[in-house]
């Protein structure tokens, strides 16, 4: 039975061979069809035959493709063979060399899973040979749809961004060339055209495809991710439009998109959503990270794509296999970016980058962030040493300086010398003597290894200002809103640098405020974003202070917050992370609010609720041989009941059984109503510079106990 359904295959591919004989042997007809009847074919004792007895050397090399996918020429070489003699019999034909590219194409993907091929680059040769083929076809016959989409494909593969200009002058030809491109060719078209960094191009190209009845899901993100890139909000729509349809295909690229930025948890919520649900997660997700940032909404979206694309094009990873040793310091896993790519994607644009040329180190860059937590370092180095590395294309990270590859038979000096604009660490590491130096060093390296550690798990789009400004700031939560809590932002700017207007009413200093309070999971439970203007009488001195403040109006609990204060176009500052506690409404038991400190001439006035004002000063505002105003409320008292207060200045970081007051006060309060609003006056004429914290304790009729602290600077005139 085997053996005569084997003849009768024998039969019928025989036979369709000789009616294709009867027309051009390499008309781009025949070798479709052909390739076509063969694809159903896994028998290959006939096709064996066939090939051996095909005079046509193009069919030969369909049969041979369909030989070697099936395992009976794994390297490809027949077909290979078969395609160069029939480029030598018809070289001015197309199809020969798309047959030619093809079988390269098959033969480099042999080439990359042979685990006994040594080197990084591994079928990157032959898979540029099948590129050059397919060229070759479409200067023949730039209406030749087949080869203008395998071109694109092999091209956006191998990542060379001068062989994608290339191919996107050859497919614009071959689209002009078409009364009606096909699908696949405009989807391919788009993709090389926005790789290539054609984005207005490829977002036309994607709009075609769309209106041809294209997939919408893909066109739609396709769309999407060339509008976003070129920072327009109009890539929004489609964007989540395409989320939110379940199409298999187009779900795995959002995931990819998502995956070089989310965590794991983030990736399986995301796996387990299904059509608007999944929209909806990822449009809070984007929106998280624009108020973390301090962003307006779309902003980080917009701005991920703007990376992606930049990577892309300036850092792509331009070999077949990584491999890693003991001294690598991170391994990514990527095969589109090197190390700088996945930096870039995660943490943009460096505040500098550095590419100097050291002796006798291979090539290399550091990268420095500004970061109001502190800087971030960054050291990437290409190439290889004794110790191990990659390839001259593949920058990879390196903890310090001192690990570039080749920095052992490079000089010392020249490379510290090359980072010292970056941190004064690097001065310290040359000119502190021997141990001094020895210390510097391997605190730099402390800094590297925290500096990848934070550089590669979390993704920042943090706000950025030509000028720093000098600020201090607090928030502060007391009073009541309509939300249960009210927060006072209060803030102290260096008057240097500053810019002010003249007015009719005086000297005006405009300042924006942003402002975001964020629960445990990074999620905003208040922003704020706006501006205000301070008044003063006449320009300030260098050494005074702008003071100001804003109100955010925020529910019981312990949040999180962060802020950014800009004075100007360009003068700004963004403050460390902190947290504030926002007392509950008192309903349950009595609850002590924050602690309002202020001195007249360097704090602001705020009206309570019931009329009274009190004085509000960042922290770090206090002076010398002054006295401090101290504000506070109890919710929740019991009218008539009396209660116990405790004021006291402590020094910081001693234990509770070492502290000894510096200053005290103690008295007791008949409470008047459910609030007790508590005003004193602390002299602190006899406290040195430096940091103190004031306390405030509340002692109930039945010794239930409520403390409050703040930190405070006391600084000189």
């Amino acid at each position: 039975m085997a053996n005569r359904l084997t003849s009768g295959l024998l039969v019928l591919l025989t036979s369709h061979f000789s009616l294709l004989a009867a027309q051009t042997s390499s008309s781009q007809s025949d070798f479709e069809r052909l390739q076509d009847s063969l694809a159903g074919v896994t028998d290959t004792v006939p096709l064996r035959a066939l090939f051996r007895d095909s005079d046509d050397p193009v069919r030969a090399g369909v049969i041979g493709i369909r030989l070697g996918e099936l395992g009976a020429d794994p390297d490809f070489s027949e077909a290979v063979g078969r395609f160069r003699r029939a480029t030598r019999q018809h070289s001015e034909e197309a199809a020969p060399w798309f047959g030619l590219g093809q079988a390269k194409a098959k033969r480099s993907e042999w080439e990359m899973r042979d685990m006994l091929r040594l080197g990084s680059r591994v079928g990157l040769g032959t898979l540029e040979q099948a590129s050059d083929a397919y060229r070759r076809a479409l200067a023949i016959d730039p209406t030749y749809g087949a080869a203008a989409i395998a071109l694109g494909q092999v091209d956006l593969s191998l990542l060379d961004t001068t062989r994608l200009r290339t191919a996107r002058d050859l497919l614009r030809r071959t689209i002009a060339s078409l009364s009606e491109a096909p699908r696949e060719l405009l989807l391919v078209w788009g993709r090389v055209e926005r790789a290539s960094g054609s984005l207005r191009v490829a977002a036309s190209a994607f709009e075609r495809f769309l209106a041809s009845g294209g997939n919408p899901a893909l066109g739609l993100l396709e769309l999407g991710r060339c509008r976003l890139a070129l920072g327009e909000a109009s890539g929004d729509a489609p964007y989540y439009e395409g989320a939110a349809l379940d199409d298999a295909e187009t779900v795995a690229e959002y995931r990819a998109d998502l995956q070089v930025i989310a965590p794991d948890s983030i990736l399986h919520e995301f796996d387990s959503l299904r059509g608007q649900r999944r929209a909806a997660f990822l449009h809070r997700f984007w929106t998280d990270r624009d108020h973390y940032d301090l962003r307006p909404e779309g902003e980080r979206l917009r701005e991920h794509y703007r990376r992606l694309q930049f990577a892309r094009t300036h850092f792509p990873l331009t070999v077949s296999r990584r491999f890693y040793g003991p001294q690598d310091a991170f391994r990514s896993g990527s095969v589109e970016v090197d190390d700088r790519g996945i930096i870039y994607i995660r943490q943009g644009q460096p505040a500098e980058r550095l590419r100097p040329f050291i002796f006798g180190a291979m090539p290399n860059e550091s990268w420095r962030y500004n970061r109001a937590e502190g800087d971030l370092l960054l050291h990437f180095s290409s190439g290889y040493d004794a110790h191990g590395g990659g390839d001259l294309y593949d920058y990879r990270l390196v903890q310090s300086v001192l690990d570039l590859r080749g920095a052992e038979d490079a000089p010392r000096d020249q490379l510290i010398l090359s980072r010292q604009s970056l941190s004064p660490i690097y001065s310290h590491m040359l000119n502190w003597g021997r141990f001094g130096s020895a210390n510097e060093a391997e605190r730099e390296r402390h800094i590297g290894a925290t500096s990848i550690a934070v550089g590669t798990t979390t993704d920042s789009h943090e706000l950025q200002f030509r000028r720093r400004l000098g600020a201090v700031a607090d928030l502060i939560a007391i009073g009541q809103s309509a939300r249960g809590g009210l927060g006072h932002f209060v803030f102290g700017i260096v008057a240097a640098g500053t810019t002010w207007q003249r007015s009719s009413s005086g000297i005006q200093y405009p300042v924006r405020v942003r402002l975001v309070a964020l629960d445990r999971h990074d999620r905003a439970v208040a922003t704020l974003d706006t501006s205000l203007v301070i008044r003063h009488d006449r320009p300030l001195d260098e050494k005074e202070f702008l003071v100001g403040r804003v109100e955010l109006p925020l529910p019981p609990g312990r949040w999180s917050y962060r802020a950014a204060i800009q004075e100007g176009d360009s003068g700004g500052v963004l403050l460390p992370r902190d947290t504030v506690l926002v007392a509950h409404s008192g309903e349950l038991a009595p609850a002590l609010s924050d602690i309002a400190l202020g001195s007249p001439g360097r704090a602001v006035p705020w009206k309570t609720e019931t009329g009274d004002t009190v004085l509000l000063a960042p922290s770090a505002l206090f002076r010398e041989k002054s006295q401090v105003e101290i504000y506070y409320e109890v919710r929740g008292a019991r009218t008539g009941t009396g209660y116990r207060h405790q004021i006291a200045v402590l020094r910081p970081g001693l234990k509770a059984e070492d502290q000894r007051p510096l200053v005290a006060l103690s008295f007791e309060e008949l409470a008047a109503g459910p609030v007790i609003r508590s005003r004193r006056v602390v002299r602190i004429d006899r406290l040195t510079r430096g940091s103190y914290i004031v306390e405030v304790r509340v002692t109930g009729p039945e010794g239930q106990q409520q403390v409050r602290r703040r930190l405070i600077h006391i600084i000189g005139e």
